[in-house]
C-alpha cells in the first residue's frame, strides 16, 4: 500500500508539472489556439495541360463566389508549367457580374524554381494580407507580360473559368472554357 500511495503522489506531481507547463505556453501567445481558412477552386487536383497565352492581351479569368459576409484575403496560389512574367489582376465585380476595376494587380517573373510538372505539390503564393475584405462574386485574371509562361489547367469544366482578349483593336468579351486553371483563393470568413 505504501507503494501505491507514493506512486500515486508522484503521478499527481507529475501532473501538476505538465499543467504548469502547459498554462505557461498557453499564455505566451506563441501558439494560436484555432484558426479557419476558405480554399476556394474550381479544380479537381488533376494537372491535365498547360494553360499558355497567345498574346499579352490575352487574359485567363476565374469567377469566385465567396459565401455571405466579408472575407479577409489571405493567399493567391497557383501552379506554374514554364517560366516567364506574367500579371495577376484581383477584379471586383460589376452589376452584370463581369470582372470590374483592378482590386489589385500582382505581378510575379515565374523562375525555374515555381516550376511544377503538375503533380509535385509545389505551388507559386501570393500573398494578399494587404487587401481589404473581399464578399460576393471576385474575379481572378492572369496574363502573360514578358516570356512564354504558362500555368496548369484540368480538364474540369467549372462553368467559372473563362477566357477574354483586352485587345483595343479588337476586344473580346468574357468566353468559357472547357478548362479550369489550377488556381486557389484562400481567404478567413
Amino acid at each position: 500500500m505504501r507503494r501505491s500511495a507514493q506512486a500515486w503522489r508522484g503521478w499527481r506531481a507529475l501532473a501538476l508539472a505538465t499543467a504548469v507547463v502547459s498554462a505557461g505556453c498557453a499564455s505566451s501567445g506563441s501558439l494560436p489556439t484555432s484558426s479557419r481558412e476558405l480554399v476556394m477552386a474550381y479544380d479537381d487536383a488533376r494537372a491535365t495541360g498547360s494553360l499558355a497565352f497567345p498574346s499579352e492581351t490575352y487574359e485567363s479569368v476565374v469567377r469566385f463566389q465567396l459565401p455571405d459576409g466579408k472575407h479577409k484575403p489571405l493567399r493567391l496560389r497557383f501552379q506554374a508549367e514554364a517560366p516567364g512574367k506574367i500579371e495577376i489582376n484581383i477584379y471586383g465585380s460589376t452589376l452584370l457580374e463581369t470582372p470590374g476595376p483592378a482590386i489589385r494587380t500582382l505581378t510575379h517573373e515565374l523562375s525555374k524554381d515555381d516550376i511544377s510538372d503538375g503533380r509535385d505539390g509545389r505551388w507559386v503564393v501570393e500573398g494578399l494580407d494587404d487587401l481589404q475584405p473581399l464578399q460576393g462574386i471576385v474575379w481572378v485574371g492572369v496574363r502573360k507580360t514578358d516570356g512564354k509562361p504558362s500555368i496548369w489547367a484540368c480538364n474540369v469544366t467549372s462553368g467559372q473559368a473563362f477566357m477574354r482578349d483586352n485587345n483595343p483593336q479588337n476586344p473580346m468579351g468574357l468566353i468559357p472554357t472547357r478548362r479550369t486553371p489550377m488556381l486557389r483563393l484562400e481567404v478567413a470568413p
